[in-house]
């Protein structure tokens, strides 16, 4: 019998070395970066929405946030699979807001001057198609909180957006309703503050004939910073009274048995074929307020 020479000790070392390299390379190329990964998940997570499903966020970012800041709080609600984001409160931060969204989302807001309250939005332009956009002035006026003294007008945000996979459509909507206008200890409008309640009523119409005017296959979903707890908005002339039920919209509040985030909403029509199903609520943020991600599915 023959047998082979045996190899050199340091041969042997650099065959198993470069053996070892090119199993390395060849896992990274199959299994692509951990940023590639994620994003990949992500498309993942946004397939799902066509068996039924899609989720909403609200989200109040702090004046005077940084571009990191900003990212990093958005990143929470959108690892959440919203596909729909709704601020409150945002003033001169457009670009700071445009760079902190990844390259896969728009950002609509309104044109020209633009008072304290913009509350633009933001979605996916991987899940919606986008129909057709305004900016819509909901008050005539608002009130400093502390002064009293008349404020720039107030915008809100309308989209009309069409899923890409299931053609579902939604009219959205981003408003913002501060937490001075209602009475801590009763629960109802703060008439201290009468030019604040009443500028909170002419918001309330407003909203009321943007859903009026929906046709009846676009579903209508708002996402509002209340700043108003379940517990206390009692009175028949805030948010319960004035929008939910006389549009008949259901709540993060009515949708879970935890008592809502007591700061924000997202609200949907109770006759649609899209209900609020869960929602989970984000705290671990830079900005002092949580985010909400509300998921709707389909019930019918």
């Amino acid at each position: 019998m023959f047998f082979l020479p045996a190899l050199p000790r340091d041969r042997v070392r650099l065959t198993a070395l470069l053996a070892g390299l090119v199993l390395l390379v060849t896992a990274v190329t199959m299994g692509g970066s951990p940023a590639q990964a994620r994003e990949e998940a992500r498309a993942r997570a946004t397939s799902s929405d066509s068996r039924g499903h899609f989720s909403v966020a609200t989200l109040n970012l702090r004046k005077g946030m940084r571009v990191a800041g900003m990212r990093h709080d958005i990143g929470q609600v959108i690892d959440g699979h919203a596909s729909l984001i709704g601020f409150q409160e945002r003033l001169f931060s457009r670009p700071a807001l445009r760079a902190s969204l990844p390259k896969s989302w728009t950002l609509l807001m309104p044109k020209g001057p633009t008072g304290t309250d913009d509350n633009p939005i933001a979605f996916d332009k991987r899940v919606w198609d986008l129909e057709k956009t305004w900016p819509v002035l909901l008050t005539g006026k608002t009130w400093r909180r502390y002064s009293g003294q008349t404020a720039h007008d107030q915008y809100g945000v309308v989209a009309v957006l069409r899923h890409r996979r299931t053609g579902h459509t939604v009219r959205a909507l981003s408003f913002h309703l501060p937490n001075h206008l209602h009475n801590r200890r009763t629960g109802g409008p703060n008439y201290a503050n009468r030019g604040g309640v009443e500028a909170m009523w002419r918001m309330a119409s407003r909203i009321r004939s943007l859903e009026e005017d929906t046709p009846d296959a676009h579903q209508f979903v708002a996402m509002c910073d209340c700043n108003v707890t379940e517990n206390r908005d009692t009175g028949d002339a805030l948010v319960k009274g004035r929008i939910t039920r006389p549009l008949r919209l259901e709540t993060n509040y009515s949708a879970d048995d935890h008592g809502g985030s007591g700061i924000d909403y997202v609200m949907g029509e109770r006759d649609s074929d899209f209900r609020i199903r869960s929602f989970h609520s984000y705290r671990h943020l830079v900005t002092d307020h949580p985010g909400i991600v509300a998921t709707f599915e389909r019930v019918r």
